[in-house]
C-alpha cells in the first residue's frame, strides 16, 4: 500500500528448512527471515524488506527425502553457519514474527536461536479463517494459487517468506485483509484444550477434527492437543466430552495462551 501516515510497525516473517520433523532432534539446514511494514490498525503492507538468509550445516547427512522437497543438498550446506548476530540485529526491530505453521517453526528457531523466545509470534496458516472464504487447504503454495493466482518455488526458506507476505497482503473479494485478520486473532489469544488420558480409540476422531499429538518427550502433556480462539471453547469443550471420552469421565485441560507463547512447546 502507499505510505499513508499511518502509525507502522515492524514484523518478521520467517522460515526454515530442517532434516525433519522434530525440533528436538533435527536441525535447521536453511533460515530466512523478511522484515516488512504494516499499519497498526488496519493491517495493511506498506514496504518489504531485504531477506536475511543462511545455510546451515547439521553435521550430518541431510536425509534423502527433504533433499528431494527442498533441493538442498549436502554440498550446499557444508561448512555453512546462521549468523546469529545478523538474526538479532533483525529481530531487534520486530514487534511480531510469524510463520506459515509458527507451530513447525518456532520450537526450531527457539532450540537454535533462543531469542525467539522473547517475541510475539502468530501463525498465517492457523489464524487466518481460510475456510471461511472457501480455501479447502490451508498449505502455503495451494493459498498463493488459489489466493493470489500465483505460483512460485516452493519449499525453499527466501521463497515462502516473500509467497507468505505477498498472500496476507493479498485481500478477500469482501475487502479485508488476510494479514488485518491474522492480527486480531493474535492480539485475542488463544485456548488449549489437551484431552488428556482420551482413550485410544478415539484418535482418528480427534485428528479429523484437527487435533494435534505431543509425545510427552518436552515434559508437555503426552496427548492430543487442540489451539482455538476463546469463543469457540464452550463449544469444543462439548464436543470433546462427547466424543473424546465415549467410555470414561473426561480429564482435558485447558490452557491460555497468548501471543508470546503460542506455539512454543515451552508450554
Amino acid at each position: 500500500a502507499p505510505d499513508d501516515g499511518a502509525a507502522k510497525r515492524t514484523a518478521l516473517f520467517v522460515d526454515v528448512e530442517t532434516t525433519g520433523l522434530e525440533a528436538s532432534r533435527d536441525a535447521i539446514i536453511q533460515f530466512c527471515g523478511v522484515p516488512f511494514e504494516y499499519g497498526e490498525g488496519d493491517g495493511r503492507i506498506y514496504a518489504v524488506g531485504e531477506a536475511l538468509s543462511f545455510f546451515e550445516d547439521p553435521g550430518r547427512p541431510i536425509p534423502a527425502e527433504i533433499v528431494a522437497v527442498t533441493g538442498i543438498t549436502d554440498e550446499m550446506v557444508r561448512g555453512q553457519h546462521i549468523d546469529d548476530a545478523a538474526v538479532q540485529r533483525q529481530l531487534g526491530g520486530a514487534s511480531l514474527v510469524l510463520a506459515h505453521n509458527a507451530g513447525f517453526d518456532r520450537p526450531f528457531l527457539e532450540r537454535r536461536l533462543p531469542v525467539f523466545a522473547d517475541k510475539p509470534w502468530a501463525c498465517s496458516q492457523y489464524e487466518v479463517p481460510w475456510r471461511e472464504f472457501g480455501y479447502d487447504s490451508r498449505s502455503l503454495a495451494f493459498l498463493v494459487y488459489k489466493h493470489c493466482a500465483a505460483s512460485y518455488e516452493a519449499h525453499r526458506a527466501d521463497a515462502d517468506c516473500y509467497a507468505g507476505i505477498h498472500l496476507l497482503a493479498t485481500p478477500f473479494s469482501t475487502g479485508q485483509l488476510p494479514f488485518s485478520l491474522l492480527l486480531a486473532s493474535a492480539r485475542r489469544g488463544a485456548v488449549r484444550l489437551w484431552a488428556v488420558d482420551s482413550p485410544i480409540e478415539v484418535k482418528n476422531t480427534l485428528k479429523a477434527r484437527g487435533y494435534r499429538w505431543n509425545n510427552g518427550d518436552d515434559r508437555r502433556p503426552r496427548s492430543w492437543y487442540l489451539d482455538m480462539p476463546k469463543e469457540r471453547v464452550e463449544e469444543e469443550c462439548r464436543w470433546l466430552e462427547e466424543n473424546g471420552y465415549p467410555s470414561r469421565k473426561p480429564a482435558y485441560r485447558m490452557q491460555t495462551l497468548d501471543a508470546k507463547v503460542r506455539y512454543s512447546t515451552r508450554v
